[in-house]
């Protein structure tokens, strides 16, 4: 039982970072991977419900852990269970700001399918916060699907622009995938615990599991990771989903060839001649299958943070966790 305590204690250590106590369900389906906390871990084949709760009375007891309305979180810092309701009151307001717009996006053409991300999708948001999106575009339009979202969200004056230190309420389209290419290839436990909260916005059922098939990798991090698919309400008007069509059919042959060669050497060029693309601490892609614009990213404070903590509070990982690959 003792690898199952360490990761229990691991999980709720590195949701700390983030000033996110968890519930008991959360910590059941978040709980990071005994292999990455514990040493000489033998095979295991299934954590169940009543282990976690035996061990999270063992944490509470040891005095590792405290536990207020369902929320547990680590010694001394019972202010987060106050803050998380705080927030979590605020991101419904966003949500539903989100919900009304979000069938306008999913009119853009080539756009197979949007996740919220980041504090939204926890449910963790503050007044200035704006909606993290991931998108799923259709093979060989990516530049072209991003041309069409971020053009419907800037005539709804929704976009974050590049300019906006702070754009609360705003989408920020940081990262595209093509559908032909699903797997994400910098892997890490933030990763891990990133991609694993994705809430689906938009997506077909096929396509949301064949996404996470892709993306097996995740339980090499959460060991109890199961993807469950949600019938979301985003619906798109027949007059839209008609002229997406239309469009869609216009531009997948040559034409559309053309026109995603011109908007890829444009988009290209910009990014390449912005220095925000070398900087150390985050990290951008811009190839024909992935675009990701995350160029000071927060992972490494938060894995940092992690090693730390756990160390400090006497758990021997077998060995420090490292970001996913950033520009140092």
């Amino acid at each position: 039982m003792s690898h199952i305590r360490d990761a229990v204690l691991a999980t709720i250590i590195y949701y700390d970072a983030f000033e996110y106590p968890l519930t008991f369900v959360e910590i059941f389906n978040l709980l990071i991977n005994p292999v990455r906390v514990a040493r000489n871990v033998e095979i295991i084949n299934e954590i169940k419900p009543t282990d976690i709760l035996s061990v999270l009375e063992q944490l509470e007891t040891s005095g590792h852990i405290e536990q207020r309305h369902g929320m547990y979180f680590l010694h001394g810092r019972e202010g987060l269970q106050t803050l998380r309701i705080g927030r979590n009151k605020i991101a419904d307001r966003k949500w539903m700001i989100a919900t009304k717009r979000s069938h306008w996006l999913a009119s853009a053409p080539f756009v197979e399918a949007f996740f919220a991300s980041g504090s939204m999708s926890l449910y963790n948001t503050d007044d200035r916060s704006d909606f993290d999106i991931f998108i799923i575009s259709k093979a060989g339009r990516l530049y072209t699907s991003r041309v069409f979202l971020s053009l419907i969200a800037f005539l709804f004056g929704s976009l974050r622009r590049k300019g906006d230190r702070i754009a609360p309420n705003k989408f920020c389209f940081n990262h595209y995938i093509s559908d032909n290419s699903l797997e994400i290839t910098h892997q890490s436990i933030f990763a891990g615990q990133t991609y694993a909260s994705l809430k689906p916005v938009f997506v077909g059922e096929k396509l949301f599991y064949d996404f996470y098939s892709a993306n097996s990798w995740i339980n090499r991090y959460l060991f109890n990771f199961r993807p469950q698919f949600e019938y979301q309400n985003i619906k798109v008007k027949p007059r839209m989903l008609s002229l997406k069509k239309i469009i869609e059919f216009i531009l997948s042959g040559k034409v559309g060839d053309w026109l995603e060669n011109i908007f890829k050497n444009l988009q290209q060029k910009r990014i390449k001649a912005n220095p925000m693309t070398y900087e150390s601490g985050g990290r951008i892609i811009f190839n024909n299958h992935e675009l990701e614009f995350h160029p000071r990213s927060f992972e490494a404070t938060v894995i940092a943070k992690y090693n730390e903590t756990t160390k400090k509070l006497g758990l021997l990982l077998p060995d420090e966790e490292k970001d996913s690959g950033l520009n140092h």
